[in-house]
């Protein structure tokens, strides 16, 4: 985990510095997967504000900011913000999992060819369910997978689509069209 906590408008303070780090490190065990912090605690008027922004290895952004009379009030109001969506986000993978409506795909691993034989031998064979979702749910759920692409239903089209990561940490979508 790598957090950065970073005082505007006020002197820093160890104290909330590993307060904060602490808090942090709560919600990477939740979402079980590296995290990057960046705590803003800054003094407006006479509120102190935290603002935190989390960014994960699947460049999935997450933000939280509250406002209070008191630091330690506003960084566990943040942090309770943030906990809420990743819990949401987590349930909506969740219930994806568990859904069973969407296309059944052949899945086959081949070994490669021998010398022998020129083409490849299937070494095993399963069936996949590539589950209806939206686009955007399809983004959420490889953003907090471990896995480069995933091969879904889209609920908007019908179509077959896989959806994958791109080094920059965008993504890219092939959307699977049948012949008529």
């Amino acid at each position: 985990m790598e957090c950065q906590v970073t005082f505007r408008h006020m002197d820093s303070s160890d104290s909330v510095r590993s307060y904060a780090e602490e808090k942090i490190e709560k919600i990477q065990k939740l979402l079980d997967r590296r995290v990057e912090a960046k705590v803003t605690i800054s003094l407006e008027s006479h509120l102190h504000v935290a603002h935190i922004e989390l960014i994960t290895d699947g460049s999935l952004k997450i933000r939280g900011e509250h406002k209070s009379s008191d630091m330690y009030a506003s960084l566990d109001a943040a942090v309770d913000h943030i906990m809420r969506q990743v819990k949401r986000y987590r349930s909506k993978i969740r219930s994806h999992r568990e859904s069973t409506h969407g296309r059944e795909l052949p899945h086959k691993v081949f070994a490669p060819a021998q010398e022998e034989s020129k083409t490849p031998q299937i070494i095993k064979q399963e069936t996949e369910v590539a589950r209806t979702m939206k686009v955007e749910d399809a983004v959420m759920q490889l953003d907090l997978a471990d896995s480069e692409f995933l091969v879904f239903t889209n609920a908007d089209s019908e179509q077959v689509c896989v959806l994958y990561r791109l080094p920059d940490g965008q993504y890219g979508l092939i959307e699977v069209h049948h012949a008529a």
